[in-house]
Order: C-alpha cells, then sequence, then structure tokens
C-alpha cells in the first residue's frame, strides 16, 4: 500500500510539472516595440488632449443599452 501512495504522489508531481511546464514554454512571446522617450517635453495639455480623447463626447448621444 505504501508503494503505491509513493508511486502515486511521483506521478501527481511529473503531471503537474510537466502540464506547468507546457504552459510556460507555450506563452506568446511580447514584444515591447514603444519607445522609452519620446523625445519632446510632456506638458499639462498634452496629458489632458491625451485623457479627453479616450472618453465619450458629450454630445455623441449613447444609450445606456449600448454603453453595456
Amino acid at each position: 500500500m505504501n508503494k503505491k501512495t509513493i508511486s502515486l504522489a511521483f506521478l501527481l508531481i511529473v503531471l503537474v510539472s510537466v502540464t506547468v511546464s507546457y504552459a510556460f514554454f507555450t506563452q506568446p512571446a511580447t514584444d515591447n516595440n514603444t519607445p522609452t522617450d519620446s523625445g519632446e517635453t510632456i506638458d499639462d495639455s498634452t496629458i489632458a488632449s491625451e485623457v479627453d480623447s479616450l472618453f465619450l463626447d458629450e454630445n455623441q448621444d449613447i444609450e445606456i443599452g449600448e454603453m453595456i
């Protein structure tokens, strides 16, 4: 009975390690192509325009159902 328990535990460890290895090695590689420094100064108006471009305009007449 003790040999069965040890062999099942060993088999479980092997299966878990194979599953984790497969999940790790099949992840797609991410390439960071964004530049780290744009070379220009960033001021408050630049940040405000970028933030404003992300949100909806008040005059776009979006219904509540369309937002969900």
